[in-house]
């Protein structure tokens, strides 16, 4: 007997509806998006048991023509699409035609709609699939839609809901980010518990920055803006800076024409391009907003619409990297530190992330610190000369450390001592190279940084593409690739140590860094424990002025 069957209308329909709809917060999600295709100016929402009883959304939108409302409900109604390359150059947030069709077959809809060219209002409800009745109604504009016993049919389904608290948090997390994608658009949306109206988020319109303030809870001035025209790109950034940081993701937004993504590739891609700007600091609140021609993105990914692709990821990725380049080199970016008599604007260092037994560099922040919890060491710590010399005082011996020379050579210790240990990873986007070293030698140097974990690939002439590095190299190593492709080599330890001399450096503390006063005693302990003399390219780490040389030069003796 046959095993393979083909499915009936009613299965196939519940399929097509579970990937569309999750929970209320889909719904939601699904209704607010249609509003927004309805030119809709005012968006009310209730949620009544967080959404698991009733979800209503109500817009003052165009509204939905009779004939059309007849047939809202069925798989593939849609008014957005015409043709087959209407697909490829998708304008509206809806256009798949399954949404209404979806929610229509796990819930009881009723949908009530009067559009602008008609006098009267009609009214249709359907209940896990089926019509029910289609009527005149009295509505004055807009639309209205009622969902209610969401996965009454489904009971299995229903049972992976959450409580009603859990799922009013998630959907006012589906209604923040959507209004990020309209801000000027009014909303209102209230949970209703037991007869008792709660209101959970009113916006009377306004900006973008405006809007952040209101959904993060910060005030305005902490935002700072950029519009940068890339063509085929326009990018539009508005972000916290280095001073208001989360460890999470939860307040950064990422738009594709006007629509809020949540795709894992492009978060990562940006995660990738801030790390260098906030390095362990965390993450930034705020917006970034991608404005690209609608044939180079395809948005019909995701059932659900989260997910975007690009047809040239490459391109964004050099215009993201340029904008936040730009962002950043207006100097509006420091990081939070106490005020000090000799205190200079100067830019920080990236600090570096290590396995727990490692070393870590991090600016002291109104948080928890990161610094393991050393006992007070025996040497005196007595202050520091412009912001570059430790002054140590030690038995009758006065030191003065270079803290630039001291920070370099212990990253650079710790970074030898990890590097074996280390696989090589994968960059989500390649990084571009310039080098003006010719075929013959770039193929040996190419060999060679291939054995300690790095890919290379000839782009063109001067032009080459980093695909692997070594886990280790948490930060751009661009810079310090570029300039040990120019200089030349013999071996491979040799090449590696110049290669990790040169990170150490630019991970390190830098003259005129006010560091924090447990990072000041970590670095003398290391100092004094592990007998450190030079930094990685032979410099000394410090000058010793004994008891005895300091009174003959005062002649006290």
């Amino acid at each position: 007997m046959p095993k393979i069957q083909i499915l009936s209308e009613e299965i196939r329909s519940k399929i097509a509806a579970g990937e569309i709809v999750e929970r209320p917060a889909s719904v939601v999600k699904e209704l607010i998006e249609n509003a927004f295709d309805a030119k809709a100016s005012f968006i009310k929402i209730n949620l009544r048991e967080g959404g698991i009883k009733e979800v209503s959304v109500y817009d003052d939108g165009e509204g939905i023509e009779p004939e059309d409302l007849k047939i809202c409900y069925k798989h593939f109604a849609t008014s957005k699409i015409k043709t087959l390359s209407d697909i490829f150059k998708i304008v509206t947030f809806g256009f798949r035609g399954e949404a209404l069709a979806s929610i229509s077959q796990v819930s009881k809809l009723t949908i009530l709609s009067k559009h602008v060219d008609y006098d009267s209002a009609y009214e249709i409800k359907v209940e896990f699939g089926k019509e029910i009745y289609f009527k005149p109604v009295h509505l004055n504009k807009g639309t209205l839609v009622k969902v209610e016993d969401l996965f009454l049919n489904l009971p299995a389904r229903k049972a992976f809901l959450k409580t009603p608290r859990t799922e009013t948090f998630k959907t006012m997390e589906i209604i923040r980010g959507l209004s990020l994608c309209s801000p000027e658009t009014k909303y209102q949306v209230k949970s209703i518990e037991e007869n008792k109206e709660n209101t959970l988020f009113f916006w009377e319109g306004g900006n973008e920055r405006e809007l952040l303030s209101y959904i993060i809870g910060l005030e305005k001035s902490f935002f700072k803006d950029l519009i940068l025209d890339l063509p085929p790109y326009s990018i539009f950034l508005i972000l916290t800076d280095t001073s208001k940081t989360f460890s999470h993701t939860k307040y950064l937004y990422f738009l594709v024409n006007k629509r809020w993504i949540k795709d894992e590739k492009l978060t990562k891609m940006i995660i990738n391009v801030l790390k260098p700007f906030y390095g362990n600091l965390g993450f930034p609140a705020g917006i970034i907003s991608i404005k690209a021609p609608y044939h180079l993105i395809d948005v019909n990914v995701h059932p659900a619409k989260w997910e975007v692709r690009f047809k040239d990821e490459k391109t964004l990725f050099l215009a993201l990297n340029k904008a936040l380049e730009e962002f950043f080199s207006k100097k509006t970016f420091y990081y939070e530190r106490e005020r000090h008599p000799f205190s200079h604007q100067i830019k920080e260092d990236i600090s570096l992330d290590y396995p727990k037994e490692s070393i870590s560099f991090y600016l002291e922040r109104k948080t928890p610190s990161i610094f393991p919890d050393f006992k007070k060491i025996s040497p005196k710590y007595l202050g520091t000369f412009l912001n570059t010399y430790l002054l140590v005082e030690r038995e009758e011996d006065l030191y003065i450390i270079d803290q630039h020379a001291l920070s370099e050579r212990i990253i650079f210790e710790d970074l030898k001592k990890n590097f074996s240990k280390c696989p090589s990873q994968e960059l989500l986007i390649p990084v571009l190279l310039n080098t003006t070293s010719d075929l013959s030698e770039f193929e040996e140097k190419r060999k060679i940084l291939h054995s300690i974990g790095f890919e290379l690939e000839l782009l063109e002439k001067d032009k080459i593409i980093l695909k692997k590095v070594p886990s280790i190299f948490k930060i751009d190593i661009k810079e310090v690739l570029e300039k040990v492709l120019e200089e030349p080599f013999s071996n491979l330890e040799e090449l590696k140590l110049e290669v990790l001399k040169r990170y150490a450096c630019l991970l390190a503390r830098k003259k005129g860094d006010i560091l924090s006063e447990k990072e000041i005693d970590f670095l003398i302990e290391k100092f004094f424990s592990e007998n450190l003399q030079t930094c990685p390219h032979g410099r000394p780490i410090y000058i010793k002025l004994s008891l005895k040389e300091i009174e003959k030069e005062l002649r006290r003796r």
